[in-house]
């Protein structure tokens, strides 16, 4: 599972993506992995863009290839059940909603994270992959 900066930083070829994080993603976009996004984030993406963080051109081509991509990429639904794994992700230790939902969805699907996100690496709620 990616968080919404290494799928970005990824798709930007941004050296801020750690070589080990850069090479699941890689890995990924030859058929040997998937990853899944959790739909939270591409509802973050909107939202930056919105805010004139991010491109909105960018944004809805990434919304496109994901649309097209297949089987390397899933889209992780925010349902009844990652509700009940944000309740296991206490708002005082990751504050920031979006990344409460991320690390919920998982937790939920029992998958690692890819993220260099210091609160969420700090803890033990969800393996790392940086």
């Amino acid at each position: 599972m990616t968080d919404t900066h290494a799928l970005y930083w990824h798709l930007t070829n941004d050296p801020k993506l750690s070589s080990t994080a850069r090479q699941v993603f890689q890995e990924a976009d030859v058929g040997l992995h998937r990853i899944f996004v959790p739909g939270i984030a591409l509802i973050e993406m909107v939202y930056l863009a919105e805010k004139g963080r991010l491109d909105r051109t960018w944004v809805n081509q990434v919304l496109d290839l994901l649309e097209i991509v297949g089987g390397s990429y899933t889209i992780a639904p925010l349902d009844q059940r990652t509700a009940r794994a944000l309740q296991e992700v206490p708002r005082s230790v990751i504050p920031d909603m979006p990344d409460r939902i991320i690390v919920a969805t998982a937790r939920q699907l029992r998958m690692p994270l890819i993220t260099r996100d210091t609160r969420i690496c700090e803890t033990e709620l969800v393996s790392v992959v940086w």
